[in-house]
């Protein structure tokens, strides 16, 4: 979605129409959609996470999260959720869920 200063949100449309309410994106109720992407086309993708020691991570998948409550995106802290930590080892051990859904091992190895 189309946002002021030349930036662009990633973000579900229910999640962007709030945000234009919020005169975050405009216009006010009906927010640019630049392109629409499905999660599938971003697993894998390096994005700067400004709060971490990493140059960059990688989009991983996480199945609890809906697209109809909050943004649909959201970043994994497996030092403060259990639920995260358990995502996170099962793509570290399991080379058959990295294979179900389509994450290559150097996506999780080399993070702590």
């Amino acid at each position: 979605f189309e946002a002021p200063e030349n930036q662009v949100y990633v973000t579900s449309h229910r999640a962007a129409r709030n945000m234009s309410f919020q005169d975050i994106l405009m216009p006010w109720g009906k927010p640019k959609c630049l392109m629409e992407v499905s999660g599938q086309e971003l697993l894998g993708k390096k994005v700067v996470a400004p709060t971490t020691k990493y140059k960059y991570v990688h989009i991983l998948p996480l199945p609890t999260i809906k697209m109809d409550k909050g943004t649909g995106i959201v970043t994994s802290v497996p030092s403060d959720s259990p639920d995260d930590y358990a995502a996170y080892m099962d793509l570290m051990k399991s080379d058959k869920k990295r294979e179900y859904f389509g994450v290559k091992k150097e996506w999780v190895d080399g993070f702590e």
